[in-house]
């Protein structure tokens, strides 16, 4: 019998909100941004604050997003924290791993034009299997890495320990983020 031993569960869905819940959004966490990001970059925010205390569309969105999770994943969130990430022209984010259970993306505007099929991976996130980072081989049909492709209204959930990084953004208008981290129960 065959038997999975390590499967990664990923829960990408849109989540529904407004283009005008979305435009709010977006006003609110680049006033965010240009107060806490001095230095002008998606990974430079100067405190770990999360935007669910700075304001309750915030703190609607996040609860939606719990709600989600828990859904999907059959978990209860203990705890949650976000916070803005905004990329200009020629912004990337560095691979990284999170120490929290979970780790979301929303995207609440952005003009990446992502083409794989061309190799033009305009903004698009990867997840990072084990397998490249640890070891030289895989199975047949085994994916090294996974490409998400960044759209309006999109969240992406997935572990925490997963090594995720960002393509380089070639938009013309910012790509405006929340990541996220969350604690299980």
């Amino acid at each position: 019998m065959m038997q999975l031993l390590f499967p990664t569960p990923v829960v990408r869905t849109q989540l529904g909100l407004t283009n005008e819940e979305r435009q709010d959004l977006k006003e609110k966490t680049l006033a965010v941004y240009g107060d806490l990001n001095p230095d002008r970059k998606p990974w430079s925010r100067s405190t770990r604050e999360s935007l669910e205390s700075m304001d309750p569309a915030f703190a609607d969105l996040f609860a939606r997003i719990k709600a989600v999770t828990s859904e999907a994943f059959g978990i209860g969130i203990a705890s949650i924290t976000g916070r803005e990430v905004v990329q200009f022209k020629g912004d990337f984010v560095p691979p990284h791993v999170e120490s929290a259970h979970l780790s979301a993306i929303y995207w609440i505007d952005g003009d990446a034009h992502p083409d794989s099929e061309r190799g033009e991976y305009d903004g698009a996130l990867v997840l990072q299997s084990p397998i490249g980072p640890y070891g030289s081989k895989a199975l047949p049909g085994e994916k090294r890495v996974s490409m998400i492709n960044p759209q309006p209204d999109l969240l992406l959930v997935f572990p925490s320990h997963l090594l995720h990084f960002g393509h380089v953004y070639l938009g013309e208008r910012p790509s405006v983020e929340i990541h996220i981290e969350m604690e299980v129960l």
